[in-house]
C-alpha cells in the first residue's frame, strides 16, 4: 500500500465524512482538479486510496469514526 495511517488522518481532517462514498467523492473531486487529492497526499497515495475507498463504498461498509479504524478497514482489503 502506498498510503499510511497518517494519510488517513489527513483525510479525516479535511471533512466531516459520514460514509465511504463521501470520502470517495472528495478524492475524485481532488483528483479531477490536480494529480493528487490533497497537497499532503502524493498522486500514488491518492489513486490507491481512492481505489480502496471505492471497494468499501461498493460493499456498503460503515465508515469508522476514527482514522485508525478506517486504516484498519482499508488494510483488510489487502490481507486476504
Amino acid at each position: 500500500m502506498e498510503y499510511q495511517q497518517s494519510d488517513i488522518e489527513v483525510v479525516y481532517r479535511r471533512g466531516d465524512w459520514h460514509s465511504w462514498a463521501d470520502v470517495q467523492r472528495w478524492l475524485e473531486k481532488g483528483l479531477s482538479r490536480d494529480q493528487q487529492a490533497d497537497n499532503e497526499l502524493s498522486e500514488a497515495e491518492s489513486r490507491e486510496l481512492l481505489d480502496d475507498v471505492r471497494q468499501l463504498a461498493r460493499r456498503g461498509d460503515d465508515l469508522p469514526a476514527d482514522p485508525a479504524g478506517a486504516y484498519r478497514a482499508l488494510r483488510a482489503i489487502h490481507s486476504g
